[in-house]
């Protein structure tokens, strides 16, 4: 089966980077454009790009498989699958309720693979626009598990 590849805003990445867990965080969102649906669309092993926005370089900072997600709602009680943004040595209160692991992640923030995406959605299918962008993100992504070693996180989910 054929991986799909997503892109995932990170805002400046700053937080992606400090992660302890091999997971991010997206807020859930309302309506139809409601995170949890998008994120229900992907499968495991399918491709993850995270992307600055463009007043942070607007580049992939990193590109990982997709496992699954929690939503921190599903756990009002006892926390099991998800964690506080303190846990995870993110800055700020913001309330990233789905948690989205993936594994095998490759930092590629030293390639400087750039790309401005007009689109204010914080998950985006690289389908949709891999004909308006100048990187072949799947070469890329072929390379990366060729030629790199995933990053290794201190602590495991």
């Amino acid at each position: 089966m054929s991986q799909t590849h997503w892109i995932i805003r990170v805002g400046d990445g700053e937080n992606f980077k400090n992660s302890r867990y091999s997971f991010w965080g997206v807020k859930k969102g309302r309506g139809k454009g409601n995170i949890k649906t998008i994120v229900k669309k992907m499968r495991e092993n399918d491709v993850i790009w995270f992307l600055t926005s463009k007043n942070f370089g607007g580049k992939m900072i990193g590109v990982a498989e997709y496992d699954k997600f929690y939503d921190r709602n599903d756990e009002p009680l006892i926390k099991i699958n998800t964690y506080t943004n303190e846990e995870q040595n993110w800055n700020g209160p913001d309330l990233w309720d789905i948690q989205i692991n993936y594994k095998n992640l490759y930092i590629t923030e030293k390639q400087n693979i750039q790309t401005c995406i007009a689109c204010s959605a914080t998950i985006l299918s690289y389908n949709t626009f891999k004909n308006r962008m100048t990187v072949d993100l799947v070469e890329h992504y072929h390379n990366f598990k060729y030629y790199a070693e995933p990053k290794i996180f201190e602590n495991t989910i």
